[in-house]
């Protein structure tokens, strides 16, 4: 009984200090707007630049961890699972937005789709590029409260769902390849470091013919 206790009072402690975070943020926001401060809604493009990150700095010839066929399954297995996890806990949570607009506060879909974007690209080019990627997920979810369309719990728990979805897209790769006995393919496009083209004179001994080979690996 006394873990029991102990675990509810940890519960409610939490509970709490969210409640109380939140209004403290989103209060300082609101006497922010009133002083004018301008609000674009820019974060609804922005948030989908680090996942066209993750799939094309590899087609620009940025060295990868995968070629372009591995991002994909990498890419779809991760944005599937923090889509699907963003709009299951929006229903099921029913929290209203700090602008009263409707019930689909928690958590940002903004930032689950600007982090997964990120954590993706972080993980496929290292800290150089996704530091990049990170900070733009950092300004989509803080526009997001600037905009009072979310609390700041919401941006944080889908920067959460954003973060773990990429990890679970990058370790899943291998068992779906293997699942739906996908290739390995090493080609990234034209610019891509993992691309080669061959091509070499031949002569036919008998017919004294000259023709090519032409061989493309990806």
């Amino acid at each position: 009984m006394r873990r029991i206790a102990a675990v509810l009072s940890v519960l409610c402690l939490c509970i709490s200090a969210r409640a109380q975070l939140d209004v403290r943020v989103n209060s300082f926001i609101q006497d922010e707007l009133r002083r004018g401060a301008p609000f674009y809604d820019l974060g609804s493009v922005i948030r989908f630049v680090p996942s066209t990150m993750h799939m094309g700095l590899g087609l620009a010839g940025v060295p990868a961890r995968h070629a372009l066929l591995d991002r994909t399954v990498e890419a779809t297995m991760a944005h599937a699972i923090s889509i699907s996890a963003g709009y299951i806990l929006k229903y099921a949570v029913s929290r209203e937005r700090p602008d009263l607009s409707d019930m689909r506060s928690f958590p940002s879909g903004h930032s689950i789709l600007a982090f997964t974007g990120a954590e993706l690209t972080r993980i496929e080019y290292g800290w150089g590029w996704g530091s990049g990627s990170y900070a733009l997920a950092l300004f989509t979810g803080g526009e997001r409260l600037w905009g009072n369309k979310h609390w700041i719990t919401d941006v944080l728990a889908g920067a959460g769902i954003g973060i773990l979805s990429a990890q679970a897209g990058a370790l899943l790769l291998g068992p779906v390849k293997r699942l739906f006995n996908l290739p390995d393919s090493n080609w990234d496009g034209p610019w891509g470091r993992k691309a080669s083209v061959a091509l070499a004179p031949v002569a036919d001994p008998f017919s004294g013919t000259f023709a090519a080979t032409l061989a493309l690996e990806f």
